[in-house]
């Protein structure tokens, strides 16, 4: 009998070194290749955080395993991350889970993870309902519905 996803999902956050918090934010990451050079960048999203790393479903597949990742809080503040890929997989609906491991966890990590949950909460907990509303706002303010 084969395993649903969400329960071996499940197991592996037993086996996990640090609590992860479910999330739902937008990422920006940036690949990089041994020598420096970028070679892909897009957009994820974060479905879990954890001191040690990030959960981050992808619409493509990430290549390299040196990365940077993005996101802005509620006030517009820019924050980033080193982070490499450990490991891209398929999901039965065509994206992909990217796991990724924080690079030297210090005050900059700690901070990602707290505007990242901050920013999570702030919107209620669900990225696209805001996406929606923010939409929805833009185009009634600009005589459109």
């Amino acid at each position: 009998m084969e395993k649903s996803s969400e329960s071996t999902h499940r197991l592996r956050d037993n086996r996990r070194k640090y609590h992860r918090v479910k999330t739902q934010n937008l990422i920006s990451y940036f690949s990089f290749d041994d020598s420096g050079k970028l070679i892909s960048h897009g957009l994820g999203i974060a479905l879990d955080v954890s001191k040690g790393g990030i959960l981050l479903e992808t619409p493509d597949p990430i290549e390299s395993g040196l990365l940077v990742l993005t996101a802005t809080d509620k006030d517009k503040n820019f924050v980033e991350v080193n982070s490499k890929l450990i490991y891209s997989k398929k999901t039965s609906i065509g994206t992909y889970f990217c796991g990724i491991e924080f690079i030297g966890i210090d005050e900059r990590v700690t901070n990602f993870i707290a505007k990242l949950i901050k920013e999570y909460n702030f919107r209620g907990n669900n990225l696209f309902i805001t996406l929606k509303k923010t939409l929805t706002g833009s185009i009634e303010n600009h005589g459109g519905g």
